[in-house]
């Protein structure tokens, strides 16, 4: 009897769906996003509401919430270009490492100094340009994030002194 209690008890437990929302349900129903807050950006950081976060994967899981199309594809270029870039600045230590295997009697290394400096330049060059393209597809992320939340502001123009800190701070609105 206690055998048969228990795996009425398990079957019973498999088939609840307390987890589940209503979109699980009906798929044409809109998800209820009243809990995500909008992003902001000044100077450079963004702001999950009052909160900082520390670049630009900290916005995964607002953008992921979200559950929007577009703010998922321009977040995850974001993540291949930032990808690509840190392999691109990574090239001139794999040339370099190649180079030190095959050495000369006559030299310590056996590569060209013109070429590993072309080489630097040019894996800099890649790295930096696939950062900023990038950093472009979050900046459109976050401004389709807002709009999806009905914010139209990213940043904004404040001219103000606080009462924690000296001086005056300058932002600007991306409308």
């Amino acid at each position: 009897m206690k055998k048969l209690i228990a795996l009425l008890f398990i079957c019973t437990t498999f088939s609840l769906f307390a987890q589940k929302d209503s979109a699980y349900y009906n798929p044409n129903a809109t998800r209820k996003t009243y809990y995500l807050k909008p992003l902001k950006k000044v100077n450079g950081t963004y702001f999950y509401g009052e909160r900082k976060l520390q670049g630009g994967y900290a916005l995964e899981v607002p953008f992921y919430e979200l559950n929007d199309a577009d703010v998922n594809h321009h977040y995850r270029q974001f993540k291949t270009f930032t990808v690509i870039g840190q392999v691109i600045g990574s090239i001139p230590t794999f040339y370099l490492l190649l180079n030190i295997n095959n050495r000369s009697s006559s030299r310590q290394f056996n590569y060209n100094l013109n070429t590993y400096i072309g080489v630097v330049l040019a894996s800099v060059g890649g790295s930096i340009t696939c950062n900023l393209i990038g950093r472009s597809h979050l900046k459109k992320a976050a401004i389709k994030y807002n709009q999806a939340l009905g914010k139209q502001d990213l940043g904004y123009w404040q001219l103000k002194n606080d009462d924690n800190s000296l001086g005056v701070a300058l932002r600007y609105n991306f409308k």
